[in-house]
């Protein structure tokens, strides 16, 4: 990735003037962890990637809880409530929401500056909503952050869903999965590295993904 200061993602994509304050600082933030030794990796993937595997990430979750509601039903689909259908669109642009406010919650709770250091935002181009940690954190901590909302909103609606026999929540929270498959796949990607010592991830400021700074224990 080539970072430039002229207000434009590589797409071509023209930031807003948070998320251009933002570049700024992860530059500034990047140039001084390489002053203290820390090597860099990104852990970023294209916005095509990002949609095809994220939803095949959101997918593969949410079949065992289908097999399982389908055993505990004996085979049989619940019927619909009617009610659902007028409550789905409001529940589910509010989850949209929720998803984002659970993210700030889950980094805030490690971050310095805690919840200072978390911004929300729009990107109005792609009618897509974000939130993101402008200071690194641990491994650990960063992954609470991520898969909260997939938690909250998908495997527990499914879990319920499964003992209450709720088709309604084994698809709000199927839903919610594939929703969160751009998370999930984030997750594979920070599995899949293999990186030792002093490890930090920091959230890219334009890309989707994040990067990880490293440097070997003295």
């Amino acid at each position: 990735m080539t970072e430039q200061n002229n207000g434009q993602e590589q797409g071509g994509r023209r930031l807003s003037k948070a998320e251009a304050a933002r570049k700024e600082s992860f530059i500034k933030l990047s140039a001084e962890l390489e002053k203290q030794g820390y090597r860099r990796e990104n852990l970023t993937v294209s916005a095509v990637k990002a949609n095809l595997l994220g939803i095949v990430a959101g997918i593969i979750p949410g079949v065992p809880f289908a097999v399982v509601y389908l055993i505990v039903t004996h085979g049989v689909i619940a019927e619909v409530h009617q009610i659902w259908y007028m409550l789905f669109l409001p529940v589910f642009l509010a989850s949209v929401v929720i998803h984002e406010l659970l993210h700030g919650i889950g980094w805030s709770i490690y971050a310095e500056g805690h919840f200072k250091s978390i911004a929300f935002g729009v990107i109005w181009q792609m009618l897509t909503p974000y939130c993101t940690c402008k200071v690194p954190l641990r491994k650990g901590h960063y992954i609470t952050g991520l898969l909260l909302p997939a938690v909250i909103l998908g495997i527990i609606p499914c879990i319920l869903a499964c003992i209450f026999g709720s088709i309604e929540l084994l698809f709000f929270g199927g839903l919610m999965l594939i929703c969160a498959g751009g998370d999930l796949l984030i997750f594979v990607l920070i599995l899949r590295t293999k990186l030792n010592g002093d490890v930090l991830f920091l959230d890219h400021p334009t890309d989707i993904g994040l990067v990880a700074f490293f440097r070997e224990n003295k």
